[in-house]
């Protein structure tokens, strides 16, 4: 049985919500889904299910350290516990915000936009925000750093190139056949996140959007932002490899490739003498998908007082 552990809260954003009418909310677990219609409700409750059992093995591997997957996009032992806690408190539902109304218990609420006005407040730095105007023809879903919601948006439904789930797991000794790849030297991955044996065949599935999502949630309230001033987005599977420990334990990316890694049982990992070719600092900007379904797409930036505005909201 998985032990919840309690998060350490940062979070001093004030937010201003209406309660959902029954209608309009469901719960998973500790999860609220809120305005997705009862055929995308019942499909993010499959995922979350999945996504609990593939944080199973993974959440034993962190426990370990010592595995190639850990080694490689987490790289310090020291950082074991951060990320087994972190993958088990998304198993729970853990808290992650204070419960501040009706639409969640502090755990991380998944809100399906299918217009303008239904979910926006302010940035960091009080520019008006509306989670619609992010949801292009790319960006599949977004956490809204610094509040407890987590915007869906309509490509992530209507995406032929998102597919929903991946195959099941295959023998442990057999990888599954989107692992990440090494280049030639064996010291790095190849390819990028938009080539075939990228980080873009590993994750592009609706599955790993969510947890991803998930995990910006629950890395802000375990750690906040670091020492940077927006949340680390970072897909390229070797700009990810070439993080620093502390930075890997802020980049949410690192824990899909992670526990999609696990999930797959991949066995190609670069070595530590590898990280050392690669820069250590990678370009942010740099290592952005431009033409594939992107969970990361928008810039992340902290959201404040955020409002509902949907029909049934009082």
């Amino acid at each position: 049985m998985l032990v919840k552990r309690s998060l350490g809260l940062g979070i001093l954003t004030q937010l201003s919500t209406a309660a959902l009418m029954p209608r309009q909310l469901a719960y998973a677990g500790n999860y609220a889904i809120a305005n997705c219609g009862p055929d995308n409700t019942a499909l993010l409750h499959t995922l979350l299910d999945e996504i609990y059992t593939a944080l199973l093995p993974a959440i034993q591997d962190a426990e370990s350290t010592h595995g190639p997957a850990f080694q490689a996009f987490f790289k310090d032992a020291e950082n074991g516990a951060k990320v087994s806690n972190l993958l088990a408190n998304i198993t729970e539902g853990a808290p992650a915000f204070p419960p501040a109304d009706k639409t969640s218990n502090g755990a991380p609420v998944l809100f399906c936009v299918s217009g303008k006005g239904q979910l926006s407040g302010r940035n960091s730095t009080g520019a008006p925000f509306d989670a619609f105007d992010n949801c292009g023809a790319v960006g599949a879903a977004r956490s809204l750093t610094g509040t407890k919601f987590i915007s869906i948006c309509p490509v992530f439904w209507t995406s032929p190139k998102l597919v929903t789930s991946p195959s099941a797991p295959p023998a442990s000794n057999h990888p599954a056949s989107n692992c990440l790849s090494l280049s030639r030297n064996q010291r790095q991955f190849q390819g990028t996140t938009s080539g075939r044996h990228g980080a873009v065949a590993l994750v592009q599935y609706k599955v790993w959007v969510v947890l991803e999502e998930l995990v910006h949630s629950y890395i802000y309230a375990a750690f906040g932002l670091g020492s940077h001033s927006k949340p680390l987005d970072i897909y390229d599977s070797n700009a990810a490899f070439a993080l620093s420990a502390q930075d890997s334990l802020l980049n949410a990316p690192s824990y899909v490739l992670y526990v999609a890694s696990i999930y797959g049982h991949c066995a190609a990992f670069p070595s530590s003498t590898g990280r050392e070719l690669l820069d250590a600092g990678p370009d942010i900007a740099a290592n952005q998908p431009t033409s594939e379904i992107d969970p990361a797409f928008f810039e992340p930036s902290v959201v404040q007082n955020i409002v509902l505005n949907i029909p049934g909201v009082s």
